[in-house]
């Protein structure tokens, strides 16, 4: 015979049972996949930002696989545009396949833009993986660039920002996790890459250096190879030596870079940066026997050393650290106050960089 006290647990259970099958959840027909998503600053409105995003359009033509749409919407922070954007479509906006974050420039280049940039990482259905980068003339107009090679929507931008497709020492590319980090963290910064809409494609050889709170510079495509090579993350490349009326362009296979903060007792603490090139010659515009190949080796390493200087002396006056020194001097440091010690330090630290460049070969010609 059931107890009441039975009875009541099997009722309990079967209104949970019913309850489970009530639905948050949505058939795959019934939503819209933002593949990427852009922030511009509004203009012409009592709004703060114009908030785009790109949804792949699912064709059942094999003719037209690349079809996408754009919708925008003005609004002060992500949720009240996202939330606003809901009724602009027709079905659920689901974030799952969401793997580029373009910022325009003018939005990284104002302060007080927290609120935006932790929304990404708070959001559960928005990947850590994603990449962030800097939009020119505008996020919205990256994108709506649809190259010719391009398959499916963004995927020009995820296979080059990936590496998975071009491989190239101009690309440093940022995923979202790593850019909350370096947001949150004292003694690194953050870095992100800057994509130029043009007709028909992207250009994306420059990166910008940001504190903080906004970016600071941008760096030019071949001080971006360089700060590439500091950041030991891209092997191939190309140098360029002129030495008296040769030039000679050396395709490197294997570039290395460290380094390390010297405090000598008594004296002036310095950084060590010791970087390692290996390549063959590639290119030259006179014949270069291997018996000459020592004179290059040395031209590059002197050419090398002062662009690297000039580089880590440009990024120190803009008082950012894209490399982490700050990081490094923290986790070596036992005061209690060595964030306030290097905050000092930094600004008038010297750089000694010294460059080992091997050419194994010439090529096929001997």
């Amino acid at each position: 015979m059931i107890t009441i006290r039975k009875w009541k647990m099997f009722c309990l259970v079967l209104m949970a049972v019913f309850l489970a099958g009530g639905c948050g959840f949505k058939d795959i027909d019934k939503r819209l996949f933002v593949v990427s998503i852009g922030v511009d600053l509004a203009k012409n409105s009592s709004k703060k930002y114009l908030v785009s995003l790109k949804f792949a359009i699912p064709s059942a033509s094999k003719d037209q696989p690349n079809e996408f749409s754009i919708v925008s919407e003005a609004a002060d922070s992500m949720s009240e545009a996202v939330r606003i954007l809901k009724t602009k479509v027709d079905k659920e906006i689901d974030f799952s396949h969401a793997k580029v974050i373009v910022l325009s420039e003018d939005v990284v280049k104002t302060t007080g833009n927290a609120g935006i940039y932790y929304w990404f990482p708070r959001r559960r259905d928005i990947q850590g993986i994603a990449w962030v980068a800097i939009g020119k003339p505008s996020a919205l107009e990256v994108l709506k660039v649809k190259p010719k090679s391009e398959q499916l929507p963004s995927n020009a931008l995820f296979l080059a920002l990936g590496k998975d497709g071009s491989e190239t020492p101009y690309i440093i590319p940022s995923l979202l996790f790593d850019f909350k980090y370096r947001l949150i963290e004292r003694g690194i910064d953050p870095i992100l890459p800057i994509i130029e809409a043009q007709k028909g494609l992207f250009e994306i050889n420059t990166v910008g250096l940001l504190n903080k709170s906004k970016m600071i510079i941008h760096l030019a495509p071949e001080e971006t190879k360089m700060l590439n090579f500091l950041k030991s993350k891209e092997e191939k490349s190309a140098i360029k030596i002129t030495k008296g009326k040769t030039k000679v362009v050396i395709d490197t296979n294997k570039v290395k870079a460290k380094y390390k903060i010297i405090r000598p007792k008594g004296k002036e603490p310095y950084i060590s940066v010791k970087i390692s090139v290996q390549g063959k010659l590639e290119e030259t515009n006179r014949f270069v026997s291997n018996s000459q190949l020592w004179e290059f080796e040395k031209a590059a390493e002197k050419a090398m050393n002062r662009e690297m200087k000039d580089l880590l002396k440009k990024i120190q006056a803009a008082n950012v650290d894209p490399l982490g020194f700050g990081l490094r001097y923290r986790a070596r440091s036992f005061n209690n106050d060595d964030w306030e010690q290097w905050k000092k330090i930094y600004p008038n630290i010297t750089f000694k960089v010294d460059t080992k460049v091997q050419i194994t070969d010439t090529g096929l010609i001997e």
